[in-house]
Parts: C-alpha cells; sequence; structure tokens
C-alpha cells in the first residue's frame, strides 16, 4: 500500500440489500381501458408503446354544437358576484379603513409631536428675544430714574446754598 492511500477514506460497514417487495393483486391500479389490459401483450404487461387513441384525453366538439362567435368587438361580462368574493372586498374594506384609521392616529401623534417640538424652539426664542428687551428697558429706565434723582439732589443742594 502506497503512503498516499492511508488519507483515502475507506468504507468498512456493508449494507444489506432490502428484499424486493412485492404488492399484492388487488392493490395494484388497472390501466385505463383504451390501454389494454394486463395480460393482453407479451409478458402480461400493458404494451406503452402503443399511442393513445385520439378520443382518449380530449373530445372534439360536434359541428352541430358548435357556435361561432357573434361579430363585433367582444364584450366581456363581469364576474358574478360571489359570496366568498363580497365577503372578501368587506374584509378588504375593513382592513382598509383600519389601516388607514391607525395611519391617521399616528399621523396625528407625529404631527402633534412636531408641532409641539417646534413650538417650544419658537417659544424659547421669543422668551430670549424677550428677556433681552426687558433687560434693556429695565436698564434704560433705572439709567433715567438715577440720573433724574441725582439731577434733583444736585438743585437741592444749589438751592440749599443760597
Amino acid at each position: 500500500m502506497n503512503q498516499d492511500d492511508n488519507s483515502i477514506p475507506l468504507l468498512t460497514e456493508v449494507i444489506p440489500l432490502a428484499p424486493p417487495q412485492v404488492l399484492p393483486a388487488h392493490a395494484v391500479p388497472m390501466p385505463p381501458a383504451h390501454l389494454g389490459q394486463p395480460g393482453a401483450g407479451s409478458e402480461g404487461a400493458p404494451d406503452y408503446g402503443v399511442a393513445a387513441s385520439p378520443g382518449a384525453f380530449h373530445t372534439q366538439p360536434s359541428a352541430a354544437s358548435y357556435q361561432a362567435p357573434a361579430a363585433g368587438p367582444a364584450q366581456f361580462a363581469p364576474a358574478p358576484v360571489t359570496p366568498a368574493a363580497e365577503q372578501y372586498r368587506q374584509w378588504e374594506q375593513e382592513i382598509s379603513e383600519n389601516v388607514l384609521q391607525s395611519l391617521l392616529e399616528q399621523a396625528d401623534t407625529v404631527l402633534q409631536q412636531h408641532l409641539q417640538d417646534q413650538m417650544a424652539v419658537a417659544l424659547d426664542n421669543i422668551s430670549d428675544i424677550l428677556v433681552q428687551r426687558i433687560k434693556d428697558s429695565l436698564q434704560k429706565a433705572l439709567a433715567d430714574t438715577v440720573t433724574r434723582a441725582v439731577a434733583e439732589e444736585m438743585a437741592r443742594f444749589a438751592s440749599s446754598k443760597n
């Protein structure tokens, strides 16, 4: 044995073959009548090489029962409404309404949250502006008050010296 042969796995288990199963005669289905019966051909088996008869799978309409389509554009009648189709339409309508209602509720929630966020930003900006204006006004008012008070005191001091 060659050294390279050691890397090749070998099958060491022998699997016995199962005995062939034979079906009882009543369990074997009978072929259709147009193919012939078992035992009619050689060795009792049906002859699968023979073509099926023309009418075995499809029957042609007779000339008496055939009517040509009416001339003119084809008009299709709407499919008859069955209870199942009506039930499906009703389910489809209910599902559509439920989904629409759910989406509208979610849109309302999202819109309300977005509006609150935008209003909060706007109110913050407005409050900053108002605070700055109030500070400026208060500073001016205090400066005017102090200037007047100083002017009155200077006037009293000047009048008391005279």
